[in-house]
């Protein structure tokens, strides 16, 4: 990924997480995945030694280290994202942002555990490997939560991202462009019927027809007005799509982190009817790790 491509990222997740109903999470799921979520890192938090020092690798708005802490309040969690995340209120919590997890500002052997709920695919994984072991004590253990591509989560931004790449189709805007209220009312009815119960295009077709009867300088304007609004979106949604791990890709993914790590453990979390939610990966650092 090159740095324009990060920056634009980095920006998408900045103003992610300055909404404040982002602030705690981004699950876009049910009530059972963050019970199943919250319930993986209770027991996590139960095998960590007293006062351990954990790591919240892409910590976005800080669930995973409020899970911790819920359970554990003797814990200390310092969490990293390359986004700018909001401040965290717990005493317990440490969240920094603009901090990349392939070149951490840490010691070594910093750490006595390492965590991350869907933040650490995100990276170059065999540097933040590679980081991740070198600030874990020799045996921390670490559990990273993954984005399973078929999981619930992954499809449903999977269908969102696929309205906003039809929205932004050229036949669109150009029907929208021209000004044709027969040819713009022929785009949104197949935006309607291809993508059944998307707020957002049902917004647009509500909010569009009365713009296209603009000046044609105004249309141009309207329409730039509605790429840059969804290109945040946009860009968090596209990265998602890129880092979730399918089932026939894990293990070349795994390969970095067994490069570094022991992976001790593989599961997959699921809801109640046995959809997959993530990937859990379980290990601990090398006793010798050759960075």
């Amino acid at each position: 990924m090159h740095a324009g491509e990060q920056a634009r990222i980095r920006d998408a997740w900045t103003a992610f997480w300055r909404a404040p109903a982002s602030r705690l999470q981004c699950i876009a799921g049910s009530a059972e995945v963050t019970q199943t979520l919250r319930e993986h890192w209770t027991v996590f938090a139960n095998t960590l030694p007293a006062n351990a020092r954990v790591l919240d690798i892409g910590c976005g708005g800080g669930a995973a280290a409020r899970s911790l802490v819920a359970t554990r309040g003797d814990l200390h969690i310092t969490g990293i994202d390359f986004a700018r995340v909001p401040f965290a209120t717990e005493p317990q919590i440490r969240l920094l942002s603009e901090t990349a997890m392939e070149s951490m500002p840490f010691a070594n052997a910093r750490f006595d555990a390492v965590v991350s709920q869907f933040g650490f695919e995100y990276g170059r994984i065999h540097k933040a490997a590679r980081e991740l072991a070198r600030v874990l004590t020799p045996g921390g253990t670490f559990s990273l939560v993954v984005h399973h591509a078929e999981s619930s989560i992954v499809a449903t931004n999977r269908t969102r991202l696929n309205a906003l790449l039809a929205l932004q189709q050229d036949d669109m805007r150009a029907a929208f462009l021209s000004g044709s209220a027969t040819a713009l009312a022929a785009e949104m009815s197949s935006l309607r019927r291809n993508h059944p119960g998307d707020t957002l295009i049902a917004e647009l077709v509500r909010v569009l027809p009365p713009r296209a009867r603009m000046s044609g300088r105004e249309r141009c304007t309207a329409w730039e007005a509605v790429e840059v609004a969804l290109a945040p979106e946009q860009a968090i949604l596209e990265a998602l799509d890129s880092c979730c791990v399918a089932p026939e890709e894990l293990s070349g993914w795994l390969g970095p982190l067994r490069q570094f790590c022991n992976v001790t453990g593989i599961s997959v979390l699921r809801k109640p009817n046995g959809r997959p939610i993530a990937w859990q990966i379980d290990g601990t650092q090398n006793a010798v790790c050759d960075a």
